[in-house]
């Protein structure tokens, strides 16, 4: 046990060389509230109580506050691990700006549902309980993180032994708010909680799909990858398509949407820009990096089948032949992306 416990430290030390010098504040933050709590009276100045946003009493810096705010200790290391971990593979993959702005987006909007929502059934049931407990938690900030790293990979299998070989990465974000709900009804956490889980997956599917700005213009992404149906079973996705498909065309009409189109970028020989409906540079690379990690993992499992019949062939040899196949597979790619220009 004691071993194990220093190998977890030696991991999360490594992760922290990983991450950006804001999820490093956000883990001091978190610590530095959860020592706070042994204060009395410092839980209703940090935590969400939905009375506190509306007079006489406000404290509107509860809607920030509320998402760094653990006082179990359990869920301060769930957190930790979480942030850490899913904040060193977004890391690579956006600037400062960026994470700083979805993490703000998706905490502050989270909160601000989860008060919403106690509002709405303090006004329909008349308990006062409703508006004068407190929730917070970090559960709504990492749902978004997970949908984040499921837009980039997907179809990313999760690799430790307790994990079923068959788990994607796009199958997280609905696991992680089917496990808050059946805890909700366990009543291990707050009901709340489990809202925070669900909003914080639809706010962050909701940002990145339309309102991210796209290093070479235009917002969102609007690959077939990354639709709403993605979230759920695939048994269930081609109905939920079609439904979204209709809903968003009457957002659209309605002006309650944006409608994007994307631009494809033709450097050469001139700068003309081809407006194409989910084409995009971005996009593209994005699809080609994971073609290419989903070929070299398939591969890869070559090396390690023991063959009966026949001996193992060489290592050097194989490895070889795979890089021969890659060369050729980018080589395929490429033409590929001129042709259609």
């Amino acid at each position: 046990m004691y071993h194990q416990a220093q190998r977890l430290v030696a991991l999360v030390a490594q992760q922290m060389q990983k991450v950006s010098i804001a999820t490093k504040a956000f883990c001091a933050i978190l610590i530095a509230f959860y020592l706070l709590s042994f204060i009395p009276g410092v839980e209703e100045n940090l935590a969400m109580t939905p009375s506190y946003v509306v007079p006489p009493k406000v404290k509107i810096w509860t809607l920030v506050t509320a998402t760094f705010y653990e006082n179990r200790i359990i869920f301060v290391l769930l957190d930790l691990i979480a942030l850490i971990g899913l904040s060193s593979v977004l890391h690579p993959l956006w600037s400062l700006k960026e994470y700083l702005v979805f993490t703000g987006v998706v905490s502050t909007v989270s909160v601000l549902s989860g008060t919403v929502l106690c509002l709405f059934l303090y006004f329909v049931t008349q308990n006062m309980a409703v508006i004068f407990s407190n929730f917070h938690g970090l559960v709504g900030l990492v749902c978004g993180y997970i949908v984040a790293v499921k837009q980039f990979y997907p179809d990313s299998t999760l690799s430790p032994p307790p994990v079923p070989p068959t788990l994607r990465v796009k199958h997280v974000p609905l696991l992680v708010v089917l496990t808050y709900l059946v805890l909700s009804l366990c009543k291990v956490v707050s009901p709340t909680v489990c809202w925070l889980s669900l909003s914080g997956t639809l706010t962050a599917w909701t940002y990145l799909r339309f309102f991210q700005p796209r290093e070479q213009g235009g917002r969102g992404d609007m690959t077939e990858e990354f639709a709403f149906a993605t979230l759920l079973p695939e048994i269930v996705q081609p109905p939920v398509a079609a439904f979204s498909r209709v809903l968003y065309n009457v957002l659209v009409a309605a002006k309650l949407c944006p409608k994007l189109s994307q631009t494809y970028n033709m450097d050469e020989p001139s700068s003309i820009k081809i407006a194409l409906p989910g084409v995009n540079p971005a996009d593209a690379q994005r699809r080609q990096q994971r073609l290419h990690t989903t070929l070299w993992a398939l591969l890869s499992v070559v090396i390690w089948v023991p063959h009966l019949a026949t001996p193992t062939p060489p290592r050097p040899l194989i490895m070889e032949l795979l890089k021969e196949v890659v060369l050729h597979y980018q080589q395929l790619l490429a033409t590929g992306a001129e042709g259609s220009r």
